[in-house]
């Protein structure tokens, strides 16, 4: 089959995330944060024991998870009473919490998802607490990070502004697929480390950030193993479907073989071009062919030599119609092709 790489491309999206624990311990960062959706449904039993695993052979960071919208804590939920290691925090409850990470004087809010669809604004009037629960006073230098899964109308709407203004040393957002970083504040979706599907174009990766007395200095690092990308491929009518085929190998080459392909096809072909949108899918990781392009007709020729039969009936009729020339040239393929083949 020629899609056997989809299957994998679980398997790969996963080995991408456990690279980034490898990074997280090599590079000696302090802190991991994740911002909800590490899964895209409710986790196995087995996945979470598997994924604390990994997260306990880090010699050095503290990880913070909250829940997502896809992977909510339900009331089925393995999450629910799931053990964690030692420096792995989890929010479970299902209003904003904190904890304070004493080795890094630190104060860490947020809030998992107990469905898939909240729709208050919950972070618009947090702030940075002064106080610990208790009355006692925060440690000099406290520093304090959001971290917070939303953003649309149905998932915890966003009000960027309000945000800005709390005073939170970092924002840590996630719920968006697509990497971005606030210009006027340190705050960022880090988007998905992997594409996870087809409208998720563009660079991937995540938020490395550093925290010092002064400043929150965050980038973005691209680390994703692959890209869906769309190719858009003119055709001529004197192209055979080879020559097609190579243009798109060729496209693709210069993308980057690696990565993941629909390719929109363009222009005019000939009368008796057929596409053979297998051709192209062999060529590498191609997840579809859409095919715009349109049969070479001389209508006005076409015309002329048919004004008194069915066909000029048919091409004055669809030429007299009010819609748009896109669809008059569509519909006036579609009849030749249809006449001709019955002729």
């Amino acid at each position: 089959s020629t899609m056997t790489w989809a299957t994998d491309r679980g398997t790969e999206i996963w080995d991408s995330f456990y690279k980034l624990l490898d990074e997280t311990e090599r590079s000696g960062a302090d802190l991991l944060l994740i911002a909800g959706d590490l899964f895209h449904r409710q986790p196995l039993k087995r996945e979470l024991k598997e994924l604390n695993y990994r997260f306990s052979q880090l010699t050095h960071a503290k990880v913070v998870i909250v829940a997502g919208n896809h992977d909510y804590i339900g009331n089925q939920s393995f999450y629910k009473d799931f053990e964690w290691a030692d420096n792995v925090v989890f929010f479970r409850k299902n209003h904003i919490s904190y904890v304070y990470i004493q080795s890094l004087n630190l104060i860490v809010y947020g809030r998992s998802y107990d469905r898939q669809e909240i729709t208050e604004a919950m972070y618009d009037s947090l702030k940075p607490m002064r106080r610990f629960r208790d009355g006692r006073p925060l440690p000099d230098g406290c520093r304090h990070i959001l971290l917070a899964h939303g953003g649309d109308s149905s998932h915890i709407p966003i009000n960027q502004e309000k945000l800005r203004q709390a005073g939170f040393d970092y924002i840590a957002l996630g719920h968006i697929h697509k990497p971005w970083i606030d210009d006027r504040s340190p705050m960022a979706y880090a988007g998905a480390l992997e594409p996870i599907d087809r409208n998720d174009e563009g660079t991937h990766g995540y938020i490395r950030g550093v925290l010092n007395e002064s400043e929150t200095k965050i980038d973005f690092v691209p680390f994703a193993s692959r890209s869906y990308i769309t190719l858009n491929v003119p055709v001529a009518p004197e192209m055979t479907m080879r020559q097609l085929a190579e243009q798109v190998k060729a496209l693709m080459g210069q993308n980057g073989r690696q990565n993941m392909f629909q390719i929109a096809i363009s222009g005019f072909r000939d009368v008796d071009f057929e596409l053979d949108e297998r051709m192209l899918m062999r060529l590498g990781r191609v997840l579809a062919v859409h095919d715009h392009s349109v049969p070479d007709y001389d209508f006005q020729r076409i015309y002329d030599e048919n004004k008194d039969n069915i066909i000029g009936m048919y091409i004055r009729h669809i030429s007299e119609m009010e819609i748009s020339d896109d669809l008059k040239a569509k519909a006036l393929c579609y009849g030749m092709k249809a006449f001709y083949q019955t002729k």
